[in-house]
């Protein structure tokens, strides 16, 4: 039975560095866990978040985003689920998979990384040089080699809380 237990499968959440592949944060999730991405609209200087959910097969899915503003640099014609709520455009159950989140660190766009089920608020401007980029992963793997690698998380603990 302990065999079988260090020999389970489990699913994690990673985000590094591009330039580096510095570790920033490992953790395991549970299939469903969500996150997001915050950041101002170089134009319209409103927010735009995206949202994303990690499936139980590891795979990260873009699930919706909010903006405020239309024209440059956000959508014109899709074909997804919108409502407006709260002076915010909603589009929902966009459901598109992807292999990774690339995410430039802009100090003009203020960006910010959303965790913990979106509870966990980041500001990555504090953290980070101007046009570096960070790279989040959804990944599973046995949970021998996750206790191996161990968690890590470099962000601060005072970032506020939605």
């Amino acid at each position: 039975m302990v065999l079988l237990y260090f020999f389970r499968p489990v699913l994690f959440i990673e985000v590094k560095t591009f330039n580096t592949d510095k570790m920033l944060y490992r953790r395991t999730v549970e299939p469903g866990y969500t996150f997001a991405t915050l950041i101002k609209h170089s134009v319209h200087l409103s927010p735009v978040y995206e949202y994303y959910r990690i499936e139980k097969d590891g795979q990260i899915l873009i699930t919706g985003t909010r903006l405020q503003d239309l024209g440059w640099g956000v959508p014109s014609t899709f074909n997804y689920d919108f409502k407006f709520e709260n002076d915010f455009m909603v589009i929902e159950n966009i459901n598109k998979p992807i292999d990774f989140l690339p995410f430039r660190i802009s100090y003009t766009a203020c960006p910010h990384l959303i965790l913990d089920n979106c509870e966990r608020d980041i500001d990555l401007a504090k953290l980070f040089e101007n046009w570096e980029r960070i790279d989040i992963y959804a990944k599973k793997e046995l949970y021998i080699f996750y206790i191996l690698r161990g968690e890590e998380d470099v962000f601060p603990k005072t970032e506020t809380t939605r």
